[in-house]
């Protein structure tokens, strides 16, 4: 468990400094025909991870399978980066000019947030989502991994936008 927790705060990390390599215009610019800006890669994962902590740290029961059941299908949808996905309406950033800065410290502070509960949770448990959640049904260790591939995927996005922007 350890492991993945790892992956997760250095992929939150890496986000990050991804995101501080742009200048303030060229994180709010489309890199080309329906994409999302570099900013708004940030927030969709800010929007995505947002109370995950508190997920974490509420007592639930504990999963009747092995916790980490689904994680390789997770890994494997979600670093296949030939398949396009849709992101749930919940979760799709504005159309709007972000703050670079504010947006960084956002996700600094979603990152503490999440690895600190992450480290003090019994991970065994099933996640409290709402029936709607596409994730219902999950154990919060494969929320970590959700989190984890989820955010790896956005990374490489990131990069593809610098690529396209030759930042």
């Amino acid at each position: 468990m350890e492991t993945i927790i790892s992956q997760l705060e250095k992929s939150f990390n890496e986000t990050t400094q991804l995101l501080s390599q742009f200048s303030q215009e060229e994180i709010n610019t489309i890199p080309f025909k329906d994409s999302w800006t570099a900013a708004q890669v940030g927030c969709h994962l800010l929007k995505s991870g947002t109370g995950t902590d508190n997920i974490l740290t509420e007592p639930t029961q504990p999963v009747d399978r092995a916790p980490d059941k689904n994680a390789e299908n997770l890994k494997k949808l979600f670093l296949d980066f030939e398949n396009k996905m849709q992101a749930p309406d919940f979760i799709i950033p504005k159309d709007k000019v972000y703050d670079k800065e504010e947006l960084i410290a956002s996700l600094k502070e979603l990152s503490k947030k999440t690895i600190e509960a992450a480290h003090k949770s019994n991970l065994s448990q099933t996640a409290s989502l709402p029936d709607i959640h596409p994730l219902k049904g999950m154990s919060k260790l494969e929320m970590i991994y959700f989190l984890t591939y989820h955010t790896m995927r956005h990374n490489n996005q990131i990069k593809n936008i610098r690529k396209s922007l030759n930042v």
